[in-house]
């Protein structure tokens, strides 16, 4: 019995179904080639000390930068960076860059900065303490919204440290000289330094008195002091008390009690110095 050949429509239909499958196929390979070779660079570049890209801080505004990135695919993708950065749970500042859109072969260079705002820092007292006297590390946390236009989108995190170094770093009082005054009292001058370990431009006021060692509650002030220091600065400054001439002992030590007024918050503590 003959066999009974197929319409030539059919055919068509056939070989048109083999064409669509296979086009599918390379587009989905495709597809996930472009996917896998864009998702996996921008990760090298996003994540931790692979990266190149740079961290700057100039105490208004961080700036994450030479974050260059390129599409190694076949097909346009876009980029969306976000951050955030927090010392501790406190949030210091964040910002978005706008949808970056990298044609196939083609290489951008992404900076972000960070407006930083460290009001709440200073209106919290262990916080403050903690900037002013010790090493600390704030967190850059950052997703970038990645999308294999139009069919693949992608949400990349990470998080970089930041070293803060102590704005009152090395802080130290001495007995510069005693000069006399009158008959019954002297000025004496008492040198204060430090360096400004951190990002951070300090502006304060420093307030100190000299408990009395003869008398109970009795204290004696010197004038304030405007502290100013930019970063990697080496600071002195000195304060200058009028004392009755038997107050100080050579070979003893004395407290001061001291007040620093930074944007309208009050950090106080206790210092010793030798005659």
């Amino acid at each position: 019995m003959a066999g009974v050949e197929q319409p030539l429509t059919s055919k068509g239909f056939r070989f048109l179904s083999i064409g669509l499958t296979i086009t599918l196929l390379l587009t989905i390979l495709t597809l996930a080639y472009s996917a896998y070779e864009n998702f996996a660079y921008i990760s090298k570049y996003l994540y931790l000390d692979e990266s190149p890209a740079q961290l700057s801080i100039n105490g208004t505004h961080l700036t994450f930068s030479n974050l260059t990135v390129a599409n190694r695919g076949v097909y346009p993708w876009s980029i969306v960076l976000a951050g955030e950065v927090l010392l501790q749970e406190v949030k210091l500042g964040s910002a978005s860059t706008s949808e970056i859109i990298i044609s196939p072969n083609e290489l951008k260079r992404i900076d972000l900065t960070l407006p930083l705002d460290f009001t709440q820092v200073y209106r919290d007292y262990n916080l403050l303490k903690m900037i002013l006297f010790n090493n600390t590390f704030a967190s850059l946390k950052f997703v970038a919204n990645v999308k294999l236009q139009p069919f693949i989108a992608a949400s990349l995190k990470g998080t970089r440290v930041i070293k803060i170094g102590a704005v009152l770093d090395g802080l130290t009082f001495r007995l510069r000289n005693i000069k006399p005054l009158n008959e019954t009292h002297v000025k004496a001058e008492i040198e204060m330094d430090f360096t400004n370990t951190s990002p951070i431009a300090i502006n304060g006021l420093l307030y100190a008195s000299l408990p009395s060692a003869k008398e109970r509650n009795l204290r004696y002030a010197a004038s304030r002091l405007e502290v100013f220091a930019q970063p990697s600065q080496h600071y002195v400054g000195h304060f200058i008390f009028t004392l009755p001439q038997d107050e100080l002992r050579i070979g003893a030590w004395y407290g001061l009690e001291l007040k620093f007024d930074i944007f309208d918050n009050i950090y106080e503590w206790r210092a010793a110095f030798k005659v």
